[in-house]
């Protein structure tokens, strides 16, 4: 599951879940690199504000609940499942259901 933080709360041993590029798209460290401390001080330097990190923390059934809840609260006016909203609502639900521990 990939959690975007700001570059300087980065910890080493991080690992990125999304590639970090620069202000023109140039690719500055690979999706898969475990952040070290020179890592972390380079984005600081280069003015990297966000960067996406895995996030193995397995979803509580607490907190899957709560989430199905918003999702199915939020589309409620979709009741066709072939239009657009309800498409969307099936998506958001089956990707919820696979984040789920």
């Amino acid at each position: 599951m990939k959690e975007s933080i700001q570059a300087k709360d980065a910890k080493p041993g991080m690992v990125l879940a999304k590639t970090v590029t620069n202000d023109k798209g140039m690719a500055l460290c690979a999706e898969g690199t475990a952040l070290t401390e020179d890592l972390i001080d380079r984005f600081t330097q280069m003015e990297i504000d966000i960067i996406f990190i895995e996030n193995n923390k397995e979803m509580s059934q607490e907190e899957y609940l709560v989430l199905k809840e918003k999702i199915v609260k939020r589309f409620a006016a979709s009741t066709d499942p072939n239009s657009l909203l309800g498409k969307l609502k099936t998506v958001l639900l089956k990707h919820l259901e696979s984040q789920k521990g």
